[in-house]
């Protein structure tokens, strides 16, 4: 069979690949080796900017219904609908139920402050894979739960892959244009296309135990997004899951001291999660045991050839600051609309180097900060490390490619948190009002192309006589406090864009700014168009002058494979 985009893995990252590339109108097959989405609720924090892209691709309702809206400590709905609603409080006690004092380690304020149309949830894996599963098939995606990558033969044009069904053991070949490595920490692909990882390795050996247990009143009075909890029988951190009853407690331990295989035992398990819970009446019970390792570890190329990595197959670290499924799901939206463009021809190859360019220097700042906030010293990490604000890390990350046009080169986190419509950073969020009283974020216009955002009704001319010359899909919005087609009441854009008046901002479609000027003067409609063509010529690596593309699929052309790694 023949398809635009392989992506192998059905995790988090993987679903939300195939999901984001069907949204963009791409041909995509996704093939998993586990017959099921996963039952083990892990990666349980959605950022607010994960859920920024998830808005864009239609689940943001869906992802409010399955999990916990993550709000401020004093925020009324806690006692009012507690059902949805988790608070963004990390404590420190020396048990659950015991009566010595909590404190308060982590309050999440600064991330709740960050202006944005989406709030951050507590939905775990559990949850959101089926979610994304369903919804990429809906979209068009064809999803394959119990195949196997057997073989991979990266080609010139094309890779071919061969692919097992577990259920009848037949065995299919697949051409790809391109195949999307989401096949996580354990995977193969990269080491198979020549792709080195480097890192630290092992740092930490971990059990994390799901059990259930009548909150009672501990939990109704100590509700928390985590509890680090210290006594001489547990050292570790405790959750809440979507489920109620249901909890997750997570320790290290040493596997030289644990069972001959190297595991804890049942009823060692049983005795931590009363020692956390601190209630020798509590009847808690343990339904789940998985042991793990937590691992730095990072690509030394996200790509090779028609090749991608994505997700935990491209960067690996510790969970701490629920940061690693969040930058695989950025990972996943920010190469799907550069596929999408490419294959629909309205950008030229070398787009496609960007991902690498813009996604492994987030991937690698992210690592060293979660490794930090799991107690490894900086000096193993070069020992320049710091820790950043925590809301650079969630959404004020910059980028630096060929595909933004801004100033010199800098790191990907800024030594300080800022959106303000600087080139290679998230477009700011400001409300605006459609005519018919609706009420829309300026993140919702760049869904699925390029925008030109303006408080001067040149730029929105500009754009569409542009985007007719190129055949790139852009589109121009005016945007004043009155007479234009979306309003801005506040006034609050062109300060917060930083583009005045007469200035306009260039967004791509995963909402990052791509260009922005901010002019004295405002240009003539000529000049104005100019300037938006040589712009978007300039990101989307096309040439000076171009006919428009005719959009349709992609060919594929066979032969020239060669075989690389084993044939599984």
């Amino acid at each position: 069979m023949d398809v635009p985009v392989l992506v192998v893995g059905g995790g988090p990252t993987g679903l939300a690949m195939a999901l984001f590339l069907a949204r963009h109108g791409v041909g995509c097959l996704l093939v998993e080796r586990r017959t099921t989405t996963s039952p083990v609720p892990r990666a349980t924090h959605v950022s607010r900017r994960s859920m920024e892209l998830f808005r864009e691709a239609g689940l943001e309702e869906e992802i409010r219904r399955a999990g916990f809206e993550v709000v401020r400590e004093d925020d009324p709905r806690l006692r009012t609908r507690p059902e949805r609603h988790l608070p963004r409080v990390v404590l420190q006690a020396a048990s659950l139920a015991g009566p010595g004092p909590v404190g308060v380690l982590e309050t999440g304020d600064e991330e709740l402050a960050v202006p944005g149309p989406c709030a951050p949830f507590w939905c775990g894996q559990d949850r959101m894979e089926p979610l994304l599963a369903k919804a990429a098939a809906r979209h068009g995606a064809d999803v394959r739960f119990g195949h196997e990558l057997t073989g991979l033969w990266p080609g010139e044009d094309s890779t071919r892959a061969r692919v097992r069904a577990a259920g009848t053991g037949r065995t299919y070949t697949v051409d790809a244009r391109f195949v999307i490595a989401a096949d996580g920490a354990r995977g193969e692909i990269a080491e198979r296309v020549g792709i080195a990882r480097e890192g630290l390795g092992t740092v930490a050996h971990r059990v994390s135990i799901l059990f259930r247990a009548d909150p009672g009143r501990w939990a109704r009075d100590r509700r928390f997004f985590m509890c680090m909890i210290q006594n001489p029988g547990f050292d570790g951190a405790v959750m809440e899951l979507n489920t109620p009853g249901r909890w997750c407690a997570a320790v290290d331990y040493d596997p030289a001291r644990a069972e001959p295989d190297g595991t804890y035992s049942a009823r060692t398990c049983l005795d931590l999660v009363r020692a956390a819970v601190g209630d020798d009446r509590s009847d808690a019970a343990v339904d789940t045991v998985f042991h793990w390792k937590a691992r730095h570890r990072i690509a030394a190329a996200y790509r090779s050839g028609a090749v991608f990595l994505i997700g935990d197959a491209a960067h690996l670290h510790p969970p701490s600051g629920g940061y690693g499924s969040n930058v695989g799901f950025q990972d996943a939206h920010n190469l799907a609309w550069k596929i999408a463009a490419v294959l629909g021809g309205w950008a030229g190859p070398r787009l496609l180097d960007t991902y690498d360019e813009e996604r492994r220097p987030v991937g690698k700042a992210t690592a060293e900060q979660s490794m930090l906030l799991d107690g490894v010293p900086p000096e193993p990490l070069g020992g320049s490390v710091v820790r950043c604000d925590p809301r650079t890390l969630i959404m004020g990350y910059r980028y630096h490619s060929a595909a933004v046009l801004g100033p010199p080169h800098g790191p990907a986190f800024p030594a300080a948190f800022t959106l303000r419509g600087d080139p290679g950073t998230r477009l700011p969020h400001v409300w605006l009002r459609t005519d018919a009283g609706e009420r829309v974020s300026t993140l919702d216009l760049c869904h699925g192309h390029f925008v030109l955002l303006s408080a001067d009704p040149v730029w929105a001319a500009a754009a569409a006589r542009s985007a007719k010359e190129t055949g790139v899909p852009l589109r121009g919005h005016h945007l004043a406090a009155t007479g234009s087609e979306l309003a801005d009441p506040s006034g609050e854009f062109p300060r917060s864009c930083g583009t005045g008046p007469a200035g306009a901002v260039l967004v791509r479609p995963d909402g990052m700014v791509a260009w922005r000027t901010a002019r004295a003067v405002p240009p003539d409609p000529d000049s104005a168009q100019d300037l938006v063509t040589a712009a978007v010529r300039r990101v989307l690596a096309l040439p000076e002058r171009a006919a428009p593309p005719v959009l349709g699929p992609p060919r594929l052309s066979r032969g020239s494979y060669r075989r690389v790694g084993s044939d599984g």
